[in-house]
């Protein structure tokens, strides 16, 4: 039986039980802890931080510029998702604002909304939620609505000012932490960039995009367009010709719509 919460008035700090619970906060600029279960937490208005806690979380940031975490948060520890039996699967919902929406283990979905919304990958190895309708293979964060004109990819590097526990990319940043070296066009034409954009023809995973082109090293973030499921994907070179898929770009459903989309290095940003 789910656990209701109940935040009032003004600035709060809730606290989920160890069970599945439903927390509400109406106003104010709160802290809330879903705890462990599968809670669903709604922020309500006011510059929010959320965490979900482990479980498989839906999370509302609502009005305001929030803070979402599916997980633990970015200080923490890593969730070993693939130890807990229906774990880590989060949903994160912006809402109107400027939001930062954190993706972790499991298979996550982040939905920005209204605002320009920054969506940061802790991990480029994404541990497996375990789950009775996927099963136990490793998947990928969706971003359901990212928007270049607006919205930025943030990876969390190790070296880089306060970085979290275990973050796992390279720091490939220059001023304001943006990439330092970007491209984006035919595979051919691409050379030893840190984040290689391809836009002329689809692949099958990360790893075949990676033997189109030329000069790719550890650490290095490729964009390309995934035939098998016909998204846009992100993912993190290893080594020579071995990528690790972590994402996948939900609304972009065509090789075109990826070229359409313009990338540039200021969407691509390190934290």
């Amino acid at each position: 039986m789910e656990n209701t919460i109940r935040g009032g008035q003004g600035s709060n700090s809730l606290f989920g039980s160890d069970g599945d619970d439903v927390i509400l906060d109406p106003t104010g600029d709160d802290w809330i802890d879903g705890g462990t279960g599968s809670d669903s937490i709604s922020a309500g208005e006011g510059n929010d931080r959320v965490f979900g806690g482990v479980g498989n979380d839906h999370v509302f940031g609502d009005e305001g510029n929030d803070y979402l975490y599916g997980d633990l948060g970015r200080g923490k520890p890593r969730i070993l998702a693939a130890t807990i039996l229906n774990a880590d699967n989060d949903k994160l919902y912006g809402g109107p604002g400027d939001d930062v929406l954190f993706a972790g283990d499991g298979r996550d979905s982040l939905t920005g909304g209204a605002g320009q919304d920054t969506f940061v990958f802790q991990f480029h190895n994404p541990a497996p939620g375990i789950d009775k309708n996927y099963g136990p293979n490793a998947d990928h964060t969706t971003i359901v609505d990212f928007d270049p004109a607006q919205d930025t990819f943030t990876f969390d590097a190790v070296g880089l000012g306060s970085d979290g526990i275990e973050a796992n990319f390279v720091n490939h940043a220059t001023r304001g932490n943006q990439v330092d070296t970007f491209y984006s066009g035919p595979a051919d034409g691409a050379n030893g960039e840190h984040v290689v954009v391809i836009t002329d023809h689809s692949f099958a995973d990360g790893s075949a995009a990676a033997r189109e082109i030329s000069g790719e090293a550890a650490g290095d973030i490729i964009a390309f367009f995934n035939y098998k499921t016909m998204t846009a994907d992100l993912g993190y070179v290893t080594s020579e010709n071995q990528v690790d898929d972590f994402a996948h770009l939900g609304n972009v459903q065509s090789l075109l719509h990826l070229a359409g989309l313009g990338l540039t290095a200021s969407d691509f940003m390190f934290f």
